[in-house]
């Protein structure tokens, strides 16, 4: 079993579209698979979206708090990525975030997506338009 954390738009949720601003983003929406299939979904806002700093750092922490073993992200910034490495939480990209997140969690459950080693985007120090 694994519980499968996205960054959404809106409220989240299975037909909520991913948003690619990990640390930005309005909501959560955490998935949990079992051999492939999904069996629970849970949305959770974003309270640090609008954070003048450490947004990143908030959002790895509310991953985390939640027992997320997987992120999926379109972009991860080095504080974030260095808040995720002692929860053991994997960390994968998804290129095209014009997806729902049903879709995005369709492409990891069959392997399309890459695993992140580190970071795919610098510090951005606060800041919160798109």
């Amino acid at each position: 079993m694994v519980v499968i954390a996205v960054p959404s738009n809106g409220d989240g949720g299975l037909s909520e579209m991913m948003n690619s601003r990990f640390g930005r983003c309005p909501s959560f929406t955490l998935v949990t698979v079992e051999n492939g299939e999904i069996i629970a979904v849970k949305t959770v806002p974003n309270p640090g979206q609008r954070d003048m700093g450490s947004a990143g750092i908030h959002a790895a922490e509310i991953i985390g708090s939640n027992n997320s073993n997987v992120l999926i992200a379109g972009l991860i910034g080095p504080n974030a990525a260095k808040t995720l490495e002692p929860l053991n939480v994997k960390v994968f990209h998804a290129p095209d975030q014009n997806k729902t997140i049903k879709q995005i969690i369709e492409q990891y459950v069959q392997g399309e997506l890459e695993e992140l080693k580190g970071p795919n985007i610098g510090a951005q120090k606060g800041g919160y338009d798109d």
